[in-house]
């Protein structure tokens, strides 16, 4: 009964799933490699595990955490270097319908705008562009624009306006889905990936080909977010550029919290990830 059970959910997912152009996964041999490096019991729930000891706290933002100890760090660099985590993700195609930029602080919003220019550059085209963004309070810590806006929703006007673009992608019409924050209790949470992509589905959407933009190390946890959240009509994409892990102090725990996510993505749309990768 237990296996039509899964096969049954398995059938189901499948079809409210996104369509991707290129599928992406984590090599489940690797992640095997990768947990047992870092000391993670044999036989372990991977994907409850790695929520535990990988993710960072609760209401912690990714410029918050601490760096792994400098043993760890280098080997989860490493890792991750090989997995092509800090590379860049490129199109399929060269048309799609619609470019999607997801939000993210100031200084990453404007590598995605930059990406899409360049893939623009390349021959790429798209009718149509789309922010997905949130209405989170900017941080000086991460931030620039504090001075002229509040929040990441405001700040992707600004950065739209006065980024140098080709003309014709200036001429591309664009659309920016701000999502308010959540309330959780007595406190405010910002959105996330999935709440911008709900968002804009109410805009009622026709199906189309989507390219979403993002950057590394986080292309692999918002692809799977991204193919967990729109209905199969949609045959999606998503591209980002690579980064230098030695850019950001605590690029190695960041990685984690990344794979935590994807992992946890994964095993939500009964994806390839058994409980036990030993």
């Amino acid at each position: 009964m237990k296996k039509w059970f899964l096969l049954l959910a398995v059938c189901l997912s499948n079809l409210v799933l996104a369509s991707p152009i290129q599928d992406r996964k984590i090599d489940p041999t690797a992640l095997a490699q990768l947990a047992s490096a870092l000391n993670l019991p044999k036989d372990v729930d991977i994907v409850s595990a790695t929520q535990q000891r990988w993710l960072r706290k609760p209401n912690q933002e990714r410029w918050e955490v601490a760096e792994l100890p400098p043993d760890q760090k280098l080997f989860v660099l490493k890792w991750a270097a090989e997995q092509g985590m800090f590379a860049a993700w490129k199109p399929c195609y060269k048309t799609y319908d619609k470019a999607l930029i997801l939000g993210a602080t100031t200084s990453r919003m404007q590598m995605r705008l930059d990406y899409l220019k360049e893939l623009w550059n390349d021959g790429v085209r798209f009718s149509e562009i789309v922010w997905l963004t949130g209405d989170r309070p900017l941080d000086k810590q991460v931030d620039s624009l504090t001075d002229r806006c509040k929040n990441e929703s405001e700040a992707a006007h600004i950065l739209w306006t006065e980024t140098s673009l080709p003309e014709e992608m200036r001429a591309v019409p664009v659309v920016f889905i701000a999502v308010p924050m959540k309330g959780e209790g007595s406190t405010l949470k910002r959105p996330n990936t999935e709440d911008t992509i709900v968002a804009w589905l109410k805009v009622a959407p026709t199906p189309c080909t989507a390219l979403f933009v993002s950057d590394q190390p986080f292309c692999g946890y918002q692809f799977a977010v991204i193919k967990g959240s729109l209905p199969k009509v949609f045959l999606f994409d998503l591209v980002g550029p690579g980064v230098d892990p030695t850019s950001h102090p605590a690029a190695a725990a960041i990685v984690l919290d990344s794979i935590a996510r994807w992992i946890y993505q994964e095993s939500l749309s009964f994806l390839e990830y058994p409980t036990s990768i030993f």
